[in-house]
């Protein structure tokens, strides 16, 4: 079994947890890496690892405020790579938007093209970054 990993959220990194003991696969935050393919790397190759084994179910949660280009892409890796395995019929992305951003929804569909099961949910991202200003309290809404 893969072992867990765990990288904190960072100013321009997100938080990523990959813990198959408590089914949490979450990446969090936003994604403006100096380096997105050096920092999502070591993130494929533990997906890569995971997936070949059995599992009954998993639902990879992507909260990103906000994704630069060069994470954009490494994302498009990352799920196509996850979309070419056996299992791949087990694996949900649930994609979690800002409900004031729109475009970040809208961009965050094009990735559909990856034959994965795509959810979408509104989230408030005032729960990960408290100090900015936004307007409401929304909880998770599918």
């Amino acid at each position: 079994m893969c072992s867990e990993m765990y990288i904190p959220m960072r100013e321009d990194t997100p938080e990523v947890i990959l813990n198959p003991e408590k089914q949490i696969f979450s990446i969090t935050g936003q994604s403006l890496p100096e380096d997105s393919h050096d920092f999502y790397e070591p993130i494929l190759f533990w997906f890569l690892r995971y997936v070949q084994q059995p599992f009954d179910s998993m639902c990879l949660d992507i909260k990103l405020l906000y994704f630069n280009t060069a994470s954009a892409k490494e994302l498009a890796k990352l799920l196509a790579a996850l979309s070419e395995c056996e299992q791949c019929d087990k694996i949900t992305i649930r994609w979690f938007y800002d409900f004031h951003d729109t475009e970040n929804l809208d961009y965050c569909k094009r990735y559909e093209v990856i034959p994965l099961r795509h959810e979408y949910y509104e989230f408030d991202y005032t729960t990960l970054f408290p100090e900015d200003e936004v307007e409401g309290t929304y909880h998770i809404i599918k």
